[in-house]
């Protein structure tokens, strides 16, 4: 028996297959059937093409990857296989089988008969019209569908050349074993064929009630319309803890800095010690008529200007007149003296200090030191001066600004992920390490002082502002409505104004009507074709289409139908709800095909 291969493509029709399958040479046709091809939707196709190389007298045979397709064609009563080569295998088996039991035909011939695989002769066709497939063959108990009883076996003709096969050999191919069957009483034919043509029409009228009754897919794409924009400013606040939507806040951080800073600095103020240059004077009197009394504290003074004071009060007795020849004998008397200066200008050698004292009459009175004065000196001290702590503050305070605005520069002790905003640092007052008044007058060349300050400044996490702007923009969607895709969220420049962070930032997007699919549906059905577009125009862009094209009235019947919503988003199906979309058979049904059926 020839044997031939034909290998359909994904989008075969039923009727292409049916028509290469009787257009083959071959006795023994193998159908190779790939993955996802129409074919292998139902197992109905698989019974249409058994039914259609029963009646052209070919023995079909289904080749399939897919474990699916096997199952579906081997629940039609075909042989199935996996590959081509497995195919080829177990044809070889079975022509191996066929001559053994033509060697074997004398001993058969005497033994009881069993039941076998008879192809009835195909039927004249028209020449533009498909032949009708002849009664299924009738089985018994035993039997499966395919086999026929001796009797009816007898009573058929065989086509021209073509030698019925042994049970044996189709058990073989099919890979099941022989059933050796009862002997069972003789049926007559008209029984038979009028049985079998009962069922057939019973299949053909269930065939053709599925195929061509008319059928309709909605396709509906909902309005869609811009939402109101909505600005807002945003509030970062430090004594928050979570973002607030309502009120248009969101947490900000405050920063805690704390600066110390110390330097060491050189003393500039000085201590003088001081003393009066002391020594003594003899003054003389020339005045022979009276005696001259010097007051404590008379100045007398070097030619320069150096001044003395004297320590007591003096008295100078008169001088004496020695006659004759009239010679004046003064009196004298010495007295101490200290400079009015402190200091070493009041060291002056002897005989410095002439002048006498104002209001003495030089023409009588006259002063001397016999012997320099002494004693005066002026001695420098450093010395920690007001002046100087002032300035070592001054300094340390500039030290304390500059390194608060280092930190916050670079965020020092800021939260991962917050941004600091200079704009709001604070720092508060500096304080001494040390009570500057333990320093002041310290006799010393240079001295040390601290300064501790600690600052704030506020960090703030940005990210959930695009949040609160989403969810203002959701509650204003609307009833009915859902957003479709993302929002645009934009944000604006953050501002600060009296201390607090402000983050302006604008929301749009688009929302759609949601739709239920088997709402609407369950109002269309039953509706003209104008009708249902008139029904479903409020809620978007329909589009009906009806097969055959000159249906115009939606199909009641709920395989017959779809609906399907587009244009939702992600949730879109969710929205049609369970009936917003028919079954795939009514879906496949729904288009044109091929053989000018759904």
């Amino acid at each position: 028996m020839a044997t031939g291969t034909v290998y359909l493509d994904i989008d075969d029709e039923i009727t292409s297959a049916a028509a290469r399958i009787r257009g083959s040479a071959a006795t023994k046709v193998a159908l190779v059937v790939p993955n996802g091809s129409r074919i292998s939707t139902s197992r109905m196709n698989f019974r249409l093409l058994s039914r259609e190389a029963l009646v052209n007298n070919r023995r079909l045979s289904i080749i399939a990857s897919d474990p699916a397709t096997r199952a579906l064609a081997a629940s039609a009563g075909l042989p199935v296989y996996q590959t081509v080569s497995e195919f080829e295998s177990a044809a070889e088996a079975s022509r191996a089988t066929t001559e053994a039991e033509e060697a074997g035909a004398g001993e058969e011939a005497s033994a009881e008969p069993e039941h076998t695989v008879v192809t009835p002769p195909a039927r004249p066709r028209a020449s533009r019209s498909r032949a009708k497939p002849l009664p299924p063959p009738v089985s018994d108990d035993t039997e499966a569908v395919g086999f026929a009883p001796a009797a009816v076996v007898a009573a058929a003709p065989a086509p021209a050349g073509f030698a019925p096969p042994s049970a044996a050999a189709d058990a073989a191919r099919a890979r099941i074993p022989v059933i050796r069957s009862r002997r069972l009483p003789p049926i007559s034919a008209p029984v038979i064929v009028i049985g079998a043509a009962a069922i057939l029409s019973l299949v053909v009228i269930a065939v053709v009630a599925f195929v061509y009754l008319p059928s309709a897919k909605i396709t509906i794409t909902p309005k869609q319309e811009a939402i109101e924009p909505i600005s807002l400013v945003v509030r970062a606040d430090p004594d928050a803890t979570a973002p607030d939507a309502a009120s248009g806040v969101v947490p900000a951080v405050r920063v805690e800095i704390p600066i110390q800073v110390s330097d060491t600095f050189t003393t500039t103020g000085t201590r003088v010690e001081k003393a009066a240059a002391t020594g003594s004077v003899t003054f003389q009197n020339f005045n022979f008529l009276a005696s001259n009394t010097i007051p404590k504290g008379s100045i007398v003074s070097t030619e320069g200007g150096i001044k003395f004071r004297t320590v007591r009060q003096f008295t100078l007795a008169k001088a004496q007149l020695v006659l004759p020849g009239g010679t004046v004998i003064p009196s004298k008397g010495t007295i101490g003296v200290t400079a009015v200066e402190t200091g070493t200008t009041g060291n002056v050698p002897a005989n410095a200090i002439r002048v006498v004292p104002p209001g003495e009459n030089p023409d009588f009175t006259t002063v001397n030191n016999p012997a320099p004065t002494s004693g005066g000196k002026r001695d420098e001290f450093k010395q920690v001066s007001q002046a100087d702590l002032d300035a070592a503050a001054a300094a340390l305070q500039k030290k304390v600004d500059a390194a608060f605005a280092t930190a916050v520069q670079e965020g020092t002790g800021a939260p991962a992920g917050t941004t600091v905003f200079p704009e709001t640092a604070l720092l508060g007052p500096s304080t001494p390490s040390v009570d500057p008044a333990t320093l002041l007058g310290q006799e010393v060349e240079t001295f040390d002082l601290g300064m501790t300050a600690a600052g704030t400044v506020l960090a703030v996490d940005s990210s959930p502002v695009e949040d609160i702007a989403r969810a203002r923009l959701l509650a204003n969607v609307g009833s009915g409505y859902r957003l479709l895709g993302e929002p645009v969220i934009e944000p604006g420049d953050p501002t600060v104004a009296d201390g607090d962070v402000l983050f302006p930032v604008t929301a749009s997007g688009t929302r759609v009507l949601t739709l239920d699919g088997a709402e609407l549906l369950a109002q269309v059905k039953g509706l003209s074709v104008e009708a249902a577009e008139a029904k479903l125009a409020p809620f978007g862009d329909v589009k009906i289409v009806t097969w055959p094209d000159w249906v115009s009235s939606i199909p009641s019947i709920d395989a017959r139908v779809s609906l399907e919503v587009v244009g939702q988003g992600d949730a879109a199906g969710a929205g049609a709800g369970a009936g917003a979309t028919a079954s795939p058979a009514a879906r496949d049904s729904a288009a044109p095909s091929d053989s000018g059926g759904p």
